[in-house]
């Protein structure tokens, strides 16, 4: 079959100090109609830029060094501007990591689809991306969108002028697994009915197992393995692939793995938690209001020292809602959030300080919650001084690198700026940040969520020996499975701020009960290309909770379920 995309022995540098820094060094791959191809790979390995060159993209101060791109038979980097626009969009298009920094804020969906040309009209572009009633939501604005609507908008715009290339940077990065197995099936069933050839960049291995029939691995710009999905999945020839793939978190991980050199995999057991261990935060029947919009509704939990309590759902379940109030940054509407050292329901502002640093937040996004024009140092000495806990700045000085030096990095990194630093490193740091207050409650908000999958092992790990060496009670927050079964002790499933279903890590996983959390595990993607869902069957239901009668206990160990009743039958409850 004739190629679509042929890029030949690309090498891509740019220039500093005088001289070329190579960023893609001979990479070669073929793409023909109907087929993926994945480009995988660490942050800086090239990936990103060479999916870019299809477009004839290349960063400000890039050039091409060496090698060819030809898409659909024309050499990109030789076409004439008015030719470049035309491929643009016309034969290649892009669907980015975030919809919602590429859709304009003020304008509706259905004149920006427009825009994007074609000859098919926006109703039926929207219909065909599987979105419900698609007349009103051309009307809409893309706030009024959730993320998961919001990629299909965009997936859209990028196939309005029916293109032969498609690229998909980091498409679902972010999404929730139900809406990420969605979004895949739609861009797998476009492929196959309008012809497309695709490339595939992504740091999600599940994603790439899921969606692709070639892969191409790539490790500083050069190519160390390229073979059939199914045969690089099976039989990795290259050390560093085998260690890519030994560490991607699995849904039956009895804890974290540890990855070594030669790519040999060992899992981690669970810290023991002991029975007596002190409860650090409790939340009873806690219900959070945004305007007449209720998120969360009557949620209670406790956290103890030493424990990983896990928060899973979909976006919009109301899982974040509760890590922010935890943190003092969403004032419950009703229930209680207590501390030992106080009153968790009130604002931070309000908090006393030997109460509010008990109690720290690690974002989601190190990138955005570091301030660029301060040195990282800067950004953990300032909390120490906040709260008081030196007594002045040569003391903070020395604290903080020994903070930067307790999350396994170099103190010698203090006197960097952000983007001096990886994105793991960058999440080091705001881990660092929120030890500075000496807290025994870390709440770690989907901190794992745009992290290669080897970073996001070691940062998981951090995490791990964290809680272990401090005692910490940690709320985490993830729609990550995968992640939540190797480092929670205990998990709590919630849907449209409801809990459904909760209890010990191993019962929920070894048995999940709810139709709900067997939906989200059925979604979960694995790094195995013939991997069968790892439940088979999730039933259609109805709540069935009613006054006091809420629950069904599945044992003596807190694994519970919210009542439910398969839909239309009339029994009470219903059992898979």
């Amino acid at each position: 079959m004739a190629s679509i995309v042929s890029v030949n022995s690309l090498s891509v540098a740019y220039r500093s100090g005088g001289q070329d820094v190579p960023v893609v060094h001979e990479v070669s791959l073929d793409v023909a109609e109907g087929q993926t191809h994945a480009l995988v790979g660490e942050s800086g390995s090239g990936k990103s830029t060479v999916a870019a060159t299809l477009l004839g993209h290349l960063r400000h101060g890039s050039r091409i060094t060496g090698g060819s791109v030809q898409v659909s038979g024309a050499d990109v980097f030789a076409l004439p501007a008015r030719e470049l626009r035309r491929l643009r969009g016309g034969t290649v298009a892009m669907v980015g990591q975030n919809a919602g920094h590429a859709l304009t804020p003020s304008m509706r969906i259905g004149r920006q689809i427009a825009e994007a040309g074609g000859e098919v009209p926006v109703v039926e572009l929207l219909e065909q991306v599987r979105l419900p009633n698609p007349a009103d939501l051309a009307r809409r604005y893309p706030h009024e969108l959730s993320g998961g609507q919001q990629q299909r908008v965009a997936i859209a715009m990028a196939i309005a002028a029916r293109p032969k290339v498609l690229v998909l940077d980091e498409p679902t990065t972010g999404l929730d697994v139900i809406t990420q197995r969605s979004v895949l099936d739609l861009i797998a069933a476009l492929s196959d009915e309008l012809g497309l050839a695709a490339v595939l960049v992504s740091h999600d291995l599940g994603v790439v197992a899921h969606m692709a029939d070639e892969v191409t691995v790539l490790r500083s710009g050069q190519v160390v393995e390229s073979a059939p999905t199914r045969q690089l999945f099976a039989r990795p020839q290259d050390p560093y692939t085998k260690r890519l793939l030994a560490s991607v978190p699995r849904l039956d991980d009895a804890g974290l793995a540890v990855v070594g050199e030669a790519g040999e995999r060992e899992v981690r057991p669970r810290a023991e938690i002991s029975d007596d261990a002190p409860v650090a935060v409790s939340a009873q029947d806690i219900t959070i209001d945004y305007g007449k919009t209720r998120a969360v509704h009557g949620v209670s939990f406790d956290v103890r020292r030493g424990e990983v309590l896990a928060l899973v759902g979909e976006s919009g379940s109301g899982k974040s809602t509760l890590a922010w109030s935890l943190a003092g940054l969403r004032t419950p509407s009703g229930g209680t959030m207590r501390h030992a050292d106080g009153d968790l329901a009130r604002p931070a502002q309000q908090r006393p300080l030997s109460l509010r640093r008990r109690v720290q937040l690690v974002f989601q996004n190190a990138d955005t919650s570091l301030n660029p024009r301060r040195s990282v140092g800067d950004a953990v000495r300032h909390p120490l001084r906040f709260f008081g806990t030196v007594p002045d700045r040569t003391e903070a000085a020395e604290r903080a690198r020994q903070l930067i030096a307790d999350v396994r990095l170099d103190p010698a990194l203090a006197d960097r700026l952000p983007a001096q630093l990886s994105g793991g490193q960058r999440q080091r740091i705001g881990i660092a940040r929120a030890l500075a207050g000496e807290p025994d409650v870390l709440i770690a908000d989907e901190i794992t969520t745009a992290l290669d999958v080897s970073v996001q092992a070691d940062v998981l790990r951090l995490l791990d020996d964290l809680r272990r060496e401090r005692d910490l009670a940690c709320l985490f927050i993830s729609h990550d499975l995968a992640v939540v079964r190797g480092i929670a002790d205990r998990v709590v499933v919630l849907r449209h701020g409801v809990v459904v279903e909760e209890g010990p890590t191993e019962a929920v996983f070894a048995d999940p009960r709810h139709p709900y959390t067997r939906q989200l595990m059925a979604a979960a993607l694995e790094p195995d290309p013939d991997a069968r869902p790892y439940v088979d069957d999730t039933a259609d239901w109805a709540d069935a909770a009613d006054g006091d009668d809420i629950w069904t206990d599945q044992g003596d160990d807190g694994h519970r379920v919210r009542r439910w009743r398969p839909l239309n039958a009339p029994v009470a409850e219903g059992i898979l």
